[in-house]
């Protein structure tokens, strides 16, 4: 017998959760009913399935709740997004530390995890930094050493832009927990540009819910799955500026293929590691040929691009946010002692001392450095400086 696990079932629960029943506009049914018909297909099991049901409701609730916020508070669809800085590049190249240190700037916003993860009711500039839902927040990562590991994350800490628009189900991020390849080429702009364009536009309406009542500043914001969708980035952010970080790619695939094995471990009785390699490679490679063609192509966009080597990330972070601050309009000596504070305390070596060394193999899930140099070959021959 079927297991009945479809989008409208959770709609029916959220609408009686909330007690309300506009979740706006946007494609996000589609892509959250094929999510759910993939992870079941591939043998999610039991535990797998109910954190997709408990995920997809969640965000179903948030749809409801900022919607209704929306058209309670007219300030909300009101509020311009200006001139965003996002910063992009393969996963693993250090888009995670370099938008939490950007964000330390006071000048700049970011997303935070507590308040991605409770949309509803708009966060207000007097309780901030006292929320109770950071509270919630940080309960909920409690606990989770093994992530923390991997990657950097905290309540308080910024989050890249998939969890912004997760409620809109066009996230890279839900294929590192379920293996879901007819949802993936969706997200890829396999059923053309409308569901990522719809992805942008909820993207947008939720900075405008978590903007409208707290202080003005610029958004520096960061996911590595703009890369595969920079067209339509820029036809929602036309002014951004574009930050992307460059690291080997055989450094970063099988980096990648660790951290998604350890997310598919919760949700597979028997990941299959190989497959995880080369679904890791593919998808990524893909992503960035799209990115090199449209650089090359655009000079306007190459004009608007920041290169960052990890290497120099790693050397001299503040350099590095220095020249992007620069570059953006908003150079200024004042809060450098704010940089330096927290790329002192968040330093690799630190940062391995105080949550454990990420160790990794390609051989592991079924890659090789040639093979990854191969299908890499255009990028790595581009920014070879950057990857010396």
């Amino acid at each position: 017998m079927k297991r009945k696990s479809d989008i409208s079932r959770l709609m029916e629960a959220a609408t009686a959760a909330t007690g309300l029943d506009d979740f706006g506009p946007g494609e996000f049914r589609a892509g959250a009913a094929l999510l759910m018909d993939d992870a079941a297909r591939s043998g999610a099991n039991a535990a797998g399935m109910a954190r997709l049901d408990a995920r997809v409701g969640r965000q179903l609730e948030n749809r409801l709740r900022v919607q209704e916020d929306r058209r309670r508070h007219a300030e909300i669809a009101a509020q311009e997004i200006v001139a965003p800085i996002v910063i992009m590049g393969l996963p693993r190249s250090g888009t995670t530390f370099l938008h939490s240190l950007l964000a330390q700037d006071p000048r700049l916003r970011s997303p935070l995890q507590w308040e991605v993860s409770r949309p509803s009711p708009p966060p207000r500039e007097d309780s901030f930094a006292s929320d109770p839902r950071i509270r919630q927040a940080r309960a909920e990562m409690a606990g989770d050493g093994e992530t923390q590991r991997l990657h950097m994350q905290d309540a308080e800490l910024p989050v890249e832009c998939g969890p912004v628009a997760a409620a809109e189900f066009m996230n890279t991020g839900n294929f590192a927990f379920w293996d879901a390849p007819r949802y993936l080429a969706r997200v890829m702009g396999g059923d053309g540009r409308g569901p990522v364009a719809a992805s942008y536009a909820w993207h947008r309406r939720m900075l405008q819910q978590l903007q409208a009542f707290t202080r003005p500043a610029r958004w520096v914001l960061k996911s590595p799955q703009h890369v595969a969708n920079l067209g339509e980035l820029l036809d929602s952010y036309p002014d951004a500026t574009l930050v992307f970080t460059h690291r080997d790619p055989i450094e970063t695939i099988p980096s990648l293929a660790s951290l998604v094995s350890h997310f598919r471990a919760s949700c597979y009785d028997r990941p299959d590691e190989a497959a995880i390699g080369a679904d890791v490679l593919a998808l990524w490679s893909t992503a960035m040929g799209r990115c090199m063609v449209l650089r090359a192509a655009n000079p306007a966009i190459a004009s608007k691009c920041i290169d960052v080597s990890y290497r120099d990330l790693l050397a001299d972070p503040v350099a590095a946010a220095a020249r992007i601050l620069d570059r953006s309009g908003l150079a200024s000596d004042a809060e450098r002692p704010r940089l330096e504070a927290f790329a002192a305390a968040n330093r690799q070596d630190r940062y391995q001392a105080r949550h454990g060394r990420h160790n990794y193999s390609a051989a592991r899930f079924g890659l090789t450095a040639e093979l990854i140099a191969e299908r890499f070959a255009e990028y790595r021959e581009t920014f070879a400086g950057a990857m010396a």
